[in-house]
């Protein structure tokens, strides 16, 4: 099938006479149409009339000062001067600058303004009114040799991580420039700079852990665990508790290096430890004791400063009149012990990972028991609130005496249950005969006495059950 179509007649085209429009243009006033140019702003600010010079000439004098630089080369550096001068008063103009230089150097975009404005940027930041803004410090962190631990510094400084700092400078700095992504990897070499932190500086750093990805935070830590001094772990337990919830346990311990994880232990150790010993000390200050428990007391110490490496966690019960003395002189987990007739006595549990260790201060027995980690273990010892020194002999484990010389059996004893000391600990000394004859005579009344406050636990805890039932 054949289809045909018929071409439309269009209306022919008016003969219109242009006289008209002519006649008007010839009575319209002499206008001039102004073509922005360097010089022209250039000259306003010779003559003191930067105030007259509009936006529009300015983003005009500022996209061709590279061109107009290289035909005046003897004057494109003074003549930047002169415009970083009026950007020191002008803030629509200090932006416009500021913008395009961190451009410059953030992000290697040499095209967005002039080498002359570049070089010339210190004649502005000479200035008292403009040299410590932000943007300003950001610019000159940005052309250092050492950008990213520059910005950790201010960053630091003003107590933000990487998304606090970037909103600090939204809209006045271009927030899409590499080094402001990059610099997070900065964090800890910075930290690590840092003489003597305060508590100020660690929670900054650890508000910028937690806003690390898995991969950078691994890398900052095992950074951090290998290169800052021990004296921060004793005077920064809010860092050392951080460490100690997201990396001592779960698959992240296991991705630290091997001595980070070292240094970590000696962390949480050196923590504990210090509340352990200042336990002693204020129960030797604020008690009254006999010269032998003072003695007892302090050997014990002592004894244990060669394990605080190993001390994961630590748990502390007082009875009432040590708890009325101490008072709250000592922070970390502490609660008051149940009194169940016993003698007087502190006690201890320390964690030593697959050990637990229960050190009793005082009163007849005065042993330390060593328990396995296991969960039925872990509740009692760490989570029950009604614990009693017949409760935790009632739980049996192995046992240790303090009777003279015990300073130098029990590293062994714990040696055979894989408890080792810190590296570098003086070993034990030889005994005589004479001193381990005078041992034997001493634990085997000890051995007698520890059994019958034993079988006392006993009819205590079955009392209680029954009681219970």
């Amino acid at each position: 099938m054949n289809f045909q179509f018929s071409i439309p007649s269009l209306p022919e085209t008016p003969q219109c006479s242009p006289n008209q429009l002519i006649q008007l243009a010839s009575n319209l006033p002499d206008a001039t149409i102004s073509i922005p140019s360097v010089d022209k702003v250039l000259e306003a600010l010779e003559e003191g009339k930067a105030n007259g010079v509009s936006k529009l000439n300015w983003i005009y004098c500022i996209h061709a000062k590279a061109q107009w630089d290289q035909q005046n080369i003897d004057r494109s550096r003074k003549t930047s001067a002169a415009i970083w001068k009026v950007a020191i008063s002008n803030s629509w103009l200090q932006h416009q600058l500021l913008w395009r230089l961190a451009l410059y150097y953030g992000d290697r975009q040499e095209q967005v303004l002039a080498q002359s404005l570049t070089e010339s940027f210190d004649v502005f930041t000479n200035s008292d009114l403009v040299s410590n803004l932000l943007p300003v410090r950001i610019i000159q962190a940005l052309r250092s040799t050492q950008a990213g631990r520059e910005l950790a510094k201010i960053a630091c400084e003003k107590r933000v991580n990487r998304t606090g700092l970037l909103n600090n400078i939204r809209g006045i700095l271009p927030a899409y420039i590499p080094l402001f992504s990059h610099f997070i990897e900065d964090i800890t070499p910075y930290f690590i700079t840092i003489t003597s932190p305060n508590h100020q500086q660690v929670q900054w750093l650890l508000i910028c852990l937690d806003e690390m990805s898995d991969s950078q935070q691994i890398k900052a830590i095992n950074h951090l665990l290998s290169n800052v001094s021990n004296n921060i772990a004793t005077n920064h337990f809010l860092l050392v508790d951080w460490l100690r919830k997201n990396y001592r346990n779960g698959e992240n311990w296991y991705k630290l290096s091997d001595p980070a994880r070292q240094r970590l232990r000696e962390w949480i150790g050196g923590i504990n430890y210090t509340d352990f010993q200042k336990l002693v000390n204020l129960i030797l200050n604020k008690l009254d004791l006999q010269d032998f428990e003072s003695n007892r007391l302090c050997r014990r110490r002592d004894f244990w400063a060669d394990y605080s490496n190993r001390f994961e966690k630590l748990r502390i019960l007082l009875p009432k009149t040590s708890q009325i003395a101490i008072g709250y002189q000592i922070q970390g987990d502490v609660d008051l012990l149940e009194d169940d007739g016993s003698d007087l006595t502190e006690v201890c549990i320390f964690d030593f990972g697959e050990w637990f260790v229960v050190e009793f201060f005082r009163g007849r027995g005065s042993e330390t028991r060593l328990f396995p980690k296991n969960s039925r273990n872990e509740q009692i010892l760490f989570s029950e609130s009604t614990l009693s020194v017949k409760r935790i002999r009632c739980l049996g484990g192995d046992r240790h005496d303090h009777v003279f010389l015990w300073q130098e059996f029990s590293p062994t004893w714990l040696k055979n249950h894989g408890i080792l000391a810190n590296p570098n600990t003086q070993p034990s000394r030889n005994p005589t005969a004479d001193q381990l004859r005078r041992r034997e005579n001493r634990l085997e009344s000890w051995q007698r006495e520890i059994e019958r406050l034993e079988r006392e636990a006993k009819a205590y805890c079955n009392k209680i059950c029954f009681l219970i039932d």
